[in-house]
């Protein structure tokens, strides 16, 4: 990653830019929150608009539940809260895993409002980096 940021860095003062680069890992399970479910806000921040904007909420990672194993949480991972309320949606999520995992954490859930949206403005001097599990830019950089 410090590769990355390197010719990031480059990049941008050949281009004289003074700019924020936020990096975005892709999460893996030893990661500190590898718990929390990522619910993706609409704008407002008042319903859940998934990933997709299709309202589906993802939990990418096998639930090693303490109590009957490891095993995919939701229907293969997701959860359906088109229409539904950020706070009603982590609560579906907590009721349908109430048992901590291995490591005696349980099921949490983080709420992300896109750039742009409330508490979340857009911002024309940051940068976003997405880098894949083996620390690659796995596509283009964004000004957001």
């Amino acid at each position: 990653m410090a590769d990355c940021l390197e010719i990031l860095n480059q990049e941008l003062y050949q281009l004289q830019l003074d700019a924020e680069i936020v990096v975005h890992e892709k999460r893996n399970i030893d990661q500190s929150g590898y718990n929390k479910v990522v619910i993706v806000t609409d704008l407002s921040a008042t319903s859940v608009q998934g990933g997709d904007n299709d309202g589906k909420v993802l939990y990418p990672f096998l639930w090693d539940d303490a109590i009957s194993g490891p095993h995919m949480i939701g229907v293969d991972g997701k959860f359906d809260c088109l229409n539904v309320s950020p706070q009603d949606c982590c609560n579906i999520i907590k009721t349908s895993t109430p048992n901590p995992d291995t490591k005696g954490n349980y099921i949490d859930c983080h709420f992300f409002v896109p750039y742009g949206g409330v508490g979340n403005p857009k911002r024309s001097d940051r940068v976003l980096v997405n880098l894949s599990p083996d620390g690659r830019v796995h596509e283009a950089p964004i000004v957001s």
